[in-house]
């Protein structure tokens, strides 16, 4: 594990959206934490209990080995790079969606540009009716699973479809308590008022296995990361999730989240764009815990979205949008149709902690 040791103000940490501010004259630990919906990693193979035709050789996507060896390439590539500029060791912990298995995880971990981190991985097969689930990948040099689960989250407009769990991985993030929520929302399919009761179910739930949590266990950092298929001013998140952008009403309203991707989201930053207007679905909230100004313990420092120019496509109608594997059902060979997030963590050196 190799930390960089940074000061107040050092150059690298000029953008962004700050959630505390670092000290003068006080060196800090960085650590990185990461989300990426990676759109359709699925492998070539016809799984007869998924919905997975197109994404097979002879399907309408003509989804080959090379096309998926190249999916696996690229997405290593973009992994290997988020936070590097931080700490060498790059991404600590990072929350995946779309995954078909866990193969395709550990087929991705295999990847030249990955298989130094030896990155382990958590996933659970879930329900969702197109065999997509989210995972998650942890360099086990800082975090140490305890326990994984996943809850089931129900449709509340079509109880003929299932949906994707939501995975929670709990443990120890360098010594201290932490868990981990790995989320892929209800789609907007149908449209966004139509489909809302969904959404609205996936945070309730998490709000209340959320809730319980901090009951039992007060000091319990929560990370709630995922592609939520909304912004972050929407009801399931600012009103059923409780969260807000405002750090002394998070840390002084009982059962408040802090999230700072709403300031990004304001300023205009997404992390997908339809129809040019551009989204931010995906993001990472925390608790009380990690709004810790003296920073003793772990702590959010900064929230940023990784969306690098060769992470954009430079051509066409969807010029500046992602660069996605397919585009207007022709392959493209890109990498995703969402841009990465992540959120920078800091520690004091001199903590006795």
């Amino acid at each position: 594990m190799k930390f960089w040791n940074v000061y107040l103000g050092f150059g690298l940490l000029s953008y962004g959206v700050f959630a505390q501010n670092l000290q003068p004259n006080t060196q800090y630990h960085l650590a990185v934490l990461g989300f990426w919906n990676v759109e359709n990693l699925y492998d070539t193979l016809n799984d007869q209990w998924k919905n997975d035709e197109e994404f097979t050789p002879e399907g309408s996507n003509a989804w080959t080995g090379n096309r998926y060896r190249t999916k696996l390439e690229h997405l290593a590539q973009v992994i290997s790079q988020i936070g590097t500029e931080l700490t060498p060791d790059g991404l600590s912990v990072l929350g995946l969606c779309e995954i078909e298995n866990k193969w395709v995880v550990a087929d991705l971990l295999k990847q030249p540009a990955l298989k130094s981190r030896k990155y382990q991985l958590v996933h659970i097969e879930g329900p969702d009716f197109r065999g997509v689930d989210p995972s998650f990948i942890y360099n086990p040099n800082y975090f140490k699973v305890k326990q994984a689960h996943a809850f089931p989250v129900r449709l509340v407009t079509d109880s003929a479809h299932r949906t994707r769990d939501i995975l929670m991985v709990k443990g120890l993030f360098l010594n201290e308590p932490t868990v981990f929520f790995i989320n892929h929302w209800p789609s907007r399919r149908g449209g966004e008022m139509a489909s809302r009761p969904n959404r609205n179910g996936a945070a309730r739930l998490l709000k209340r296995i959320c809730d319980s949590l901090e009951q039992s266990e007060p000091q319990l950092k929560i990370v709630i990361m995922g592609d939520f298929n909304d912004d972050p001013v929407n009801e399931s998140i600012k009103n059923v999730l409780k969260t807000s952008q405002n750090y002394n009403e998070a840390m002084g309203s009982p059962g408040f989240f802090y999230n700072p991707m709403e300031r990004m989201y304001q300023q205009g930053i997404g992390s997908l764009a339809y129809q040019d207007s551009w989204n931010l679905f995906d993001q990472i909230i925390v608790n009380k815990p990690l709004l810790n100004p003296d920073f003793k313990e772990w702590g959010l420092y900064q929230a940023r979205v990784f969306n690098k120019a060769f992470l954009k496509s430079d051509f066409g109608n969807f010029k500046g949008y992602p660069f996605r594997t397919y585009s207007g059902g022709s392959y493209t060979a890109g990498y995703s149709d969402h841009f990465p997030v992540y959120a920078i963590w800091a520690k004091r050196i001199n903590s006795s902690k």
